[in-house]
């Protein structure tokens, strides 16, 4: 009898109980995963490093020839954690930048991308935690699926960037096969190097939505590295409120003295197209301030007034794969300052408001491991395109 009530309350494991063993894999570019025997539980880790030669002819402020720099860096250095747990529809990913040039805006943590994504329904999923804002095209495509070694500048004044919050979205309305995107979110508004302090109640509110016509494909990945048969299209648009932000561009940079906020409406239209290693990518973007100014007062109730940042600009990016593995890429952009906005902005653009860059990649693993030659011109109206800026990179980029 006590042996048969010890098999009832402790019943010895046989093989059908067993759970099946974990299953490790390591591929080149995609990590090693671990996945539990019944597909509950994924972790898949990353490694991402760039490595970067730079060469910069430039006039510096007050001079009247060009001066020649070099800079060698660890550009980029990343680990990423991704995965589900419990069930392929609860999904999480953990980025962390651990380069200096990572650290900006007074940023004191190396999180990036801190998210749960759960993904039980197509038509909405919701995603909650750290990550990009998605607004336009460009600043949501990772820096590692990028044909040129930077994004277009003017995309750097006047992007989003990352911030904490959640959005309601779907990659394809209807099923697989749909021709509409969606993302519909708030945010903290105040950047990501921001999330823990306190400030005036605010916050962001962003919708984003996409057309395309043939279909989903890989639009957030710059080039046509595949040489589609078919066509690929996707046209999106953007806009966004942010209320009460800290910060002189909306969700970076530094932030206005003694407690000063602002108010920014956000626009953005983009396009991409792929056909036969072709392909081509286009923005729109704007950011325009509902006061040209915030006034504040200091410790000693003297007024302190600070300007607001204020611009919109596009770009056009082709490029052509002129091998099995060899791609040439082009871009211009162009950037304007709005009446009344920040002088240092102005003054800014009136040296490098134009943009041309050329680009030669060559990709041993696509994405996950290229060699990138880059060549940079900045100028603006005041100046002629020989007086104009420089830049010139080499990089190597390797996903591990």
């Amino acid at each position: 009898m006590i042996a048969i009530c010890s098999m009832m309350l402790f019943p010895t494991a046989n093989a059908a109980d067993e759970a099946p063993p974990p299953v490790v894999s390591a591929s080149p570019g995609k990590g090693i995963s671990v996945e539990s025997g019944d597909g509950r539980f994924l972790m898949n880790l990353r490694g991402r490093i760039q490595l970067r030669e730079s060469v910069a002819l430039a006039i510096p402020s007050g001079e009247t020839s060009h001066e020649l720099t070099s800079s060698a860096s660890v550009y980029t250095a990343r680990i990423l954690m991704q995965g589900h747990t419990f069930s392929e529809d609860i999904g999480y990913a953990l980025q962390l930048a651990l380069a200096p040039r990572d650290y900006k805006d007074g940023a004191v943590s190396p999180v990036y991308d801190a998210y749960v994504d759960l993904t039980h329904s197509d038509d909405a999923s919701v995603r909650v935690g750290q990550m990009y804002v998605p607004f336009d095209r460009i600043r949501t495509t990772s820096e590692s699926e990028l044909q040129l070694p930077d994004r277009a500048r003017v995309v750097g004044e006047l992007n989003m960037d990352r911030d904490v919050g959640a959005y309601l979205y779907s990659n394809h309305v209807g099923g697989e096969d749909g021709v509409f995107a969606y993302r519909l979110g708030v945010f903290g508004g105040s950047g990501i190097s921001m999330a823990t302090v306190f400030k005036e109640p605010g916050g962001i509110g962003v919708v984003r939505v996409e057309l395309n016509p043939f279909g989903p494909f890989d639009a957030n990945s710059e080039g046509d590295l595949e040489r589609r048969e078919d066509p690929g299209l996707s046209i999106g648009a953007a806009a966004a409120y942010n209320a009460n932000t800290p910060r002189a561009r909306s969700t970076t940079s530094t932030t206005f003295s003694n407690g000063g906020t602002a108010d920014y409406l956000h626009v953005a239209a983009d396009a991409v197209f792929k056909l036969g290693g072709f392909a081509f990518v286009g923005e729109f973007i704007m950011r325009d301030a509902a006061d040209d100014t915030v006034e504040t007062t200091d410790e000693t109730g003297n007024p302190v007034v600070e300007y607001t940042r204020s611009g919109w600009g596009v770009v056009a990016q082709p490029s052509i794969m002129v091998g099995p593995k060899v791609e040439i890429a082009g871009r211009y952009a162009h950037a304007a300052a709005m009446d009344g906005t920040d002088p240092a902005l102005v003054d800014d653009l009136d040296k490098r408001s134009e943009e041309i860059a050329a680009g030669l990649s060559w990709y041993l693993n696509k994405h996950k491991l290229k060699v990138q030659g880059g060549w940079t011109l900045l100028f603006g109206p005041e100046q002629t395109a020989g007086d104009g800026e420089h830049v010139g990179s080499v990089l190597v980029d390797a996903t591990f």
